[in-house]
């Protein structure tokens, strides 16, 4: 099993309602495509996870990838 990880800036407040989810989970899936466009070998991944990461008060989003079995 090969796992991939990517982080990236994220503007993330932490009191969200459920309609900035939607938003929220909708930009994941903007920002996958975008890298997948961008980087080629990504097409053999798949998103398996989303972390959130509250460090120096930059909030970082962390996207974990798992290659597709062939």
């Amino acid at each position: 099993m090969e796992l991939l990880t990517i982080l990236k800036s994220f503007n993330f407040h932490l009191d969200v309602k459920p309609q900035e989810l939607l938003n929220i989970i909708k930009e994941i899936k903007k920002i996958v495509r975008e890298l997948k466009q961008k980087n080629p070998c990504l097409k053999n991944y798949k998103l398996m996870d989303v972390g959130f990461v509250f460090a120096n008060k930059k909030p970082q989003m962390k996207l974990y990838f798992i290659k597709r079995s062939q």
